[in-house]
Parts: C-alpha cells; structure tokens; sequence
C-alpha cells in the first residue's frame, strides 16, 4: 500500500496583467492544476510544490495556503466561522501569529476590527485545541493570516512568504517604497521577452538607462539561474504545521546547485561581441512619460537599440509611445497593475528604424549636438529658443535678473512657455528650467501635439546646456471634463533662486506656478520701492514675494493675507530664510503663535504678520476695526471655488468692483493699492467705482517686464486710490 500525498490548495498573487505569465512560470517549476484568476493564479499541490514556488517564483508577490471559506454577513458569523476552522492542523505549535485584514462589507467597514475578530476566533480555537493561547507578533509573526472580506464571504489564508517576495534579498533593508514594484515589472518584463531562452542560447543584456539598475540585477540572476529566494532568510511557511523542513533544505541544495553549475558555465563560454543582445530597461513607476528626463532616457534606449547586433529583442515598461519609435506595434504588449504604479510593458523583435536628426550647437563650444526629433521642423524651435536664450542671458546679467521668461509660443507650432531658473543658495550655481505646455486647439490632432512637446523636451536641454533633470515640464491633461495642469515627472523639486537679492523658494514641481509669478517681476519692485516707512498689506499673497520686497524697501510693518495654509507656510519660509522675523495671527487681534524668523534675527525691524483668512471676509473684519494701511497690493486669483470659501465661488471679472471698494476702504489718507489679475479679457467697471468713490489708473505697460513683450496681455495692472 503506497502512501498519498496530502493536496493543498494555494494562490499566488501577482502584478494585475501579469496572470497568464504567472500561470505559465508555474507550470514550469512543475506545478499542475493552475488556474490563472485575478490578480494571480491558484493552483494545487503538495507543501513541497508551494516550498518551490517561494524559492523560484519570480513574478509571485505573495503564496498562501487557503485554509477555508467562511461566512462573514457580521461579526458574530465571522467569528464563529473562523472558530470552526481547523487551525491546529494549520498553525505549529509554539508558533506567534498575527492576522491582516482587507475588504469590507456592509457590517464590517473597519480592516483592523475584522482582523481583531478573527485573531479572537483563531486563539479561541487554539486554545482549546492545545490548553494555550498561541503568542501574537504583529511586527514578525511565525505564521501571518491573511482574511479578505468580500461581500458577506471570507476566505482565509496562510502567507507562506511571510512578507513580499519581490522584496528580493539584494535591495536590502534600505529600498524606497517603490522598489518592489519595479522588482514585479522587471520579472515580468522579462517573462514576457523569455529571457530565460535567450540567456541560455548567449543573449547578453543591457539597460541603456541605468547599468545598475533593478532590472538588471533581475536580468543578472535569470542568466546565472539563480533562486531568487535563494538568499532571503524569513519566511512565513516555518509556522505552518505542513512544513517539510527537509525537503526544504534538498530545494536550497538544489538551487545552490544549479546556481553553481551555471556560473561555471558562463565563466568557461566565451565573449562574443556579435551575440545578439536584450535591450531592455523600466522607467521608474513615479516618471511619466512626457518629462524631459523620461524623454531623455527614451532616446538612450532607442539608440541602444537600433546599434544593437542582428538577431536582439527589445523589452520595456513605462516608456509610452516607443511603437512609434520603433514604428511598428509591438509583438507583446502587457498593462501591468493599476491606479499609480500601472504601466506598460512592450517587446520588439526589431530594431527602430532611422529618426530624423538635427544638429544643436553646442553651448559650451566644440561639436554640434546630434538630437533625435519627431519632425525635422523642430530645428525652427531649436534655432529660436538659443537665439533668445543668447539675447535674454546678456539682458539677465545686465540687470541683474535670476530668472525669467525665454520662450513663449514664439514658433506658434511649438506652443509653450519655457522658463529659466538661476538657484540661489543652495543651489547657487545651478541653472533650470520650466517648460509649461499650452493646451492645442481641437484643431491640432492630440498625437502631434504630443510628438511637438516631446521634442520640445528633448531640445531644452542640449540648446540651454543643462542636464535633462533639471528640466521640469507641466503638460495639459486632455481629459474628459477639463484642462488641468500636472506635473509631467510627478516629482517634487524644492530649491532656492533669488529676486533682486531676495532669497525665494521655488518648487518646480509640485505645482503649475513655481513660487513666482515672473511676469510681477517689475509690479514687486515698484511696491518694495513704494513701501518705504508705510503699513504694507498683501492680499491674495501666494508665497509672500510681494511681502519680502516690501519688508526689504524698509515697510514700518507688513501684513500678509491668504486662505491657503501651504501658501502661508511658504510665505513664512521666504521671510525666514531672508532674515526676517515674523509672527502667524490666526485670529485678528490675537496672536497665537509667534515665529523668530532665520537665526540671524529680525530684520529692518518691521513686523510681519502672517494671516490665514478668505480674503473678502477678512476685508470686511478690518474694514469694521477701522485699520488702515499706506500701500495694499491686490494680486486676486482669476476664479477659485476653494472649498474653504463654502459655496461661494470667486470671478474677478464679476466681484471686482467689491473687491476694490472694500480695499479702498482700508487705505489710509493719501494711501494706495497696487490691483493686478491676469484675466486677459478683464475689464474694470470704472464706472460704478467711480460712483463708489474709487479711482483707477492704469499702468499695466509700465510693469510688463522685457521678457514679457511679446505677450502684453499677460496680465492688467492699476494703481487705485480713493476719491
């Protein structure tokens, strides 16, 4: 009579997309009975098949053992159902547990409360079972239980990885969040391209981007046949009670094994330069594909690719728009994973073909750059943007300007605004730049407007002489419903420039505006020159610019108005890192908390006040404590429906003439308030101010700055007094 082997029921996750790869891995590390499902893929076995999937697998994030399928309509039914389950055949004597908990239902909205239920059941049942309470860990368990909750139904399982197997041995303990994530796109990346075929037949592999990067190393371990869970030393399978610690040991015998055969093999064939090649690499999981430096990392991989040998394959995920690189649709295309971290992987089985290629002079001297572009016609870009950029930087060290506009749609088909940022501080030295993308007419087909910005992109850097990552792009989504800008590298860059000696903190970003509206450039000098020995008031202040070039013109005091707390913060960064102290009012005529400023002290002696408040209520409080202030500058939003401002929404085409009358109010004797807005279509209602008592000049050509000329509806300015 033969002995049977006890089957089991296991499933292995994986990243969305990649179930079919998985199911496949599976079957080749000799498991039957697969089934690929959502997310990953069951399949059924004895332990020592699950042992080998954890060792082997890599495209499995997690394998669990399915202990039982219970109701879970409420807490009692999912308490009672969990007691029911066998859990001493489970769970090894001695072994500490902890229980996670996902999903929810109607009765169970809390995670920690199902888990806490559960936890309950399972050491109930223990403990009459075995006369004790099993330990609990939630930090290192012995045995990890995992419950998901779907509808009125809970299946219950056994980690037995204990955490992530894509938190391969070789990140260490110091990768960043995003690291297994790229772990899984890697390993399925080459999935998809059968790497394991290739290296076996002599392919060599190389990241045209990063030599070191994750992809890499995974490459690295396929080729040399490595376990990739060879190294790791915890795992979740050592609490179950089903663990084979000897077959265990024969699998680490045998992957040493063949890890050790490998290697000698590779180390005996010999180097041949013609042997086709995988070139491959993934962008990170936080890089879209429209930022320079994406743009830039695109262009290695393509010209890797199209110099690689006869016969190489060509692999990559995250890089958007490499079939029109290559000019032909990939012969595998997969959309791994969801919401932030989703991506694509594509594979070519030929190289790209020839691109167009202009030629960028050099700004440091010595040879033409050769750029790769979509369209020949972007040299009209090229040769414009380093003609302006020539004049604009003799203009800028003349007068002693940091940053400033270079290029604003001054070739219509290449529709942008291009800015140049000289860091201060810490960053002194450093130059970068901003390029915002205007949204294309409807006339304009969405792709071509897309190849335009990326040459854009790819230009930039070669034509200004700065390195790619330091180029910060915002495109338009061309969503459904509107027009709003992002950042097209999803990365936040903090960092200091200066303003007529004024240190200023940019973040170019993390949002459309960077800290400073260039085109104030003049209408902030001409205030911190007006603010000599007055009671200055900035409303709508943004980041405090306006207020720092006041405080500096020797203002008495300064008072700083805005609703957003993240502005105000900025606001009392820019004070503090020019020396200015200031105190944060959060209530009129009460002082909740005061802030020294910098180290080196107040500066000037004025005192600046920081005031979170909607601006329009905050009017009417002062207007009611009769304050008064010599010089107000107005910079309001075009429309903002914020919803710290309730139901009210703001138009300053429509709610101008209030707006006015109620700062009008405010201005002390012989007192006047700078109004700018940037609304293009904007016009006062001289009238009824005039009938409000309320007098406006106009002086907007006299504070649009010289690289604002081309556009001198920028934006409106007045000077408004009261009669």
């Amino acid at each position: 009579m033969t002995n049977q082997v006890q089957s089991f029921e296991f499933f292995a996750t994986c990243l969305p997309g990649a179930e079919k790869l998985l199911a496949d891995e599976l079957h080749g590390l000799g498991v039957r009975k697969v089934r690929p499902l959502s997310g990953g893929a069951s399949f059924f076995g004895a332990p020592e098949d699950a042992l080998r999937v954890c060792l082997w697998s890599r495209l499995a994030g997690r394998v669990n053992l399915t202990v039982g399928r219970v109701a879970a309509r409420d807490a009692d039914a999912l308490y009672a159902g969990v007691r029911e389950l066998p859990w001493e055949t489970v769970i090894a004597d001695g072994a500490s547990i902890a229980v996670r908990a996902s999903g929810t239902n109607v009765e169970l909205r809390n995670t920690q409360f199902v888990a806490l239920k559960v936890k309950d059941a399972i050491c109930d049942r223990l403990a009459e079972a075995r006369g004790a309470r099993p330990d609990v860990n939630p930090q290192q368990p012995d045995a990890l239980v995992e419950v998901r909750l779907r509808e009125e139904k809970a299946t219950l399982s056994l980690d037995l990885s204990g955490r992530s197997l894509t938190r391969r041995a070789y990140l260490g303990d110091e990768a960043g969040e995003e690291a297994p994530s790229v772990v899984s796109q890697a390993a399925t990346l080459l999935a998809a391209v059968g790497a394991a075929e290739l290296f076996a037949e002599g392919t060599t592999f190389l990241d045209p981007v990063d030599g070191g990067s994750i992809l890499a190393r995974e490459a690295a371990e396929v080729r040399e046949d490595r376990a990739p869970g060879l190294l790791r030393e915890r795992w979740g399978f050592t609490g179950w009670t089903a663990f084979p610690d000897k077959a265990w040991g024969d699998l680490l015998d045998e992957a040493d094994e063949r890890c050790e055969a490998r290697m000698a093999l590779l180390a005996t064939a010999p180097a041949c330069p013609d042997a086709p090649r995988l070139v491959a690499s993934v962008a990170s999981v936080f890089r879209a594909d429209d930022d320079a430096e994406a743009v830039a990392a695109r262009a290695a991989c393509v010209a890797a690719s199209r110099e690689a040998p006869a016969g190489s394959r060509f692999a990559f995920a995250g890089f958007e728009g490499m079939a029109a690189k290559f000019k032909e649709e990939p012969t595998v295309r997969l959309k791994l994973g969801r919401g932030r971290s989703e991506t694509t992987v594509e594979v070519f089985d030929r190289p790209p073909r020839r691109p167009s290629v202009i030629s960028v002079a050099n700004p440091a001297g010595g040879a033409d750059i050769p750029v790769e572009v979509n369209d020949p016609a972007a040299a009209q870009f090229a040769s414009r943007l380093r003609k302006v950029a020539r004049e604009r930087r003799k203009w800028a060290a003349r007068e002693g300007v940091a940053c400033y506009r270079l290029y604003d749609a001054d070739v219509p088909e290449y529709a942008c605004a291009i800015d140049l940022y000289e860091g201060a501080a810490e960053a002194e030295g450093e130059l970068y730049a901003h390029v915002a993308e205007y949204a294309p007419p409807k006339s304009v087909d969405p792709d071509q407007a897309r190849a335009r910005f990326e040459d854009v992109l790819s230009l930039v850097p070669p034509v200004l002489g700065i390195p790619p990552e330091h180029v910060f792009s915002k495109s338009r989504l061309r969503a459904k419903g509107g027009g709003q800008y992002r950042d097209a590298g999803g990365r936040r860059f903090v960092t200091h420039t200066s303003e007529d000696g004024l240190i200023c903190e940019m973040d170019l970003g993390g949002y459309l505006d960077t800290g400073i509206f260039l085109d104030h450039r003049v209408t902030r000098e001409m205030v911190g020159k007006m603010a000599a020995g007055k009671r200055f008031l900035n409303l709508f202040a943004y980041t405090g610019v306006a207020t720092l070039h006041a405080a500096a013109g020797g203002a008495k005091e300064t008072t700083t108005v805005d609703l957003s707390q993240t502005y105000l913060d900025w606001a009392a960064r820019n004070l503090a890192a020019n020396g200015f102290a200031f105190e944060v009012v959060d209530k009129p005529n009460r002082r909740d908390r005061t802030d020294g400023g910098s180290a080196r002290g107040r500066r000037g002696g004025a005192a600046n006040k920081l005031v979170r408040a909607d601006v329009t209520r905050w009017i009417a409080e002062a207007r009611r404590r009769h304050e008064r202030y010599d010089l107000i500058f107005v910079d309001p939003p075009t429309f903002s429906n914020s919803k710290a401002m309730g139901r009210r929404t703001w138009d300053v085409q429509r709610d101008h003439v209030e707006l006015l009358v109620g700062v009008s109010r405010l201005l002390s004797n012989g007192g006047a308030a700078v109004f700018s807005c940037n609304l293009r279509t904007f016009k006062p209602d001289l009238e009824e101010l005039a009938r409000c008592g309320v007098e406006l000049e106009d002086i907007t050509a006299q504070t649009i700055p010289h690289d604002f000329e081309r556009n001198l509806r920028i934006h409106k300015c007045y000077l408004v007094r009261r009669k």
